[in-house]
């Protein structure tokens, strides 16, 4: 994938389309939380919704199924040419009802996750290293380049990750998307929905320079 994206800029289920606009957040959670204006962001774009009771539970610890829904809606992945699937093709530990069964076979279809086997795993805890690649991944299977200066970040605790894993966390630290104070990615570390949002937002705005002439560029 090209990566570039102009450093001035950058310094700058599923019923719910993205950009739906939706009224002020109703969360009584989330006032205390340094993500708030990107909570409020992502739910009124309608990449992210509540956990019932006017709750957010920004700390909450985010599992494969949120994140398979968000990414699907943040991206408007879909199944593009091919064949509408069934999710006996892909996984067997996910029914056809629930409300993530679409997400898991659009974001099993486009590659968006390595679980291994035929197991979607949708409860797990995803790991700050997962969401990465998962948004890297994401990025590549609607073709869509971003070219940004290449500054490979000093993080000590990514050596013995692989090449993919490490060149994907180099894409996340350059645009912005993800980072981490100190030396440190942490990428086996849960996220909790709050640092989502946040993760989620900053994504958005990059993908809202795709029609910027110095913005996102699309593969051919």
């Amino acid at each position: 994938m090209k990566r570039a994206l102009c450093g001035a800029l950058l310094a700058a289920a599923l019923l719910i389309a993205p950009g739906a606009g939706f009224a002020q957040a109703p969360f009584d959670d989330i006032q205390s939380s340094q993500a708030l204006a990107d909570i409020e962001a992502v739910y009124q774009k309608g990449i992210m919704l509540g956990t019932g009771d006017n709750k957010f539970s920004p700390d909450a610890i985010v599992d494969r199924a949120q994140l398979a829904v968000c990414l699907v809606r943040t991206f408007d992945l879909n199944y593009d040419d091919l064949q509408l699937p069934v999710l006996s093709d892909l996984y067997d530990d996910v029914e056809d009802i629930t409300w993530y069964s679409a997400a898991a076979m659009i974001t099993g279809y486009n590659n968006i996750f390595d679980t291994g086997g035929r197991e979607f795993k949708p409860q797990e805890a995803v790991t700050r290293m997962e969401v990465a690649s998962a948004i890297v991944n994401s990025f590549a299977a609607k073709k869509i380049s971003v070219v940004t200066t290449l500054i490979w970040p000093d993080y000590v605790d990514i050596t013995n990750l692989t090449q993919k894993q490490q060149s994907d966390i180099s894409f996340i630290f350059n645009t912005g998307i993800m980072k981490y104070e100190g030396n440190e990615f942490k990428p086996n570390e849960t996220i909790t929905r709050a640092e989502l949002a946040t993760i989620l937002n900053r994504t958005l705005q990059i993908l809202a320079l795709q029609s910027s002439d110095h913005g996102i560029m699309e593969s051919q």
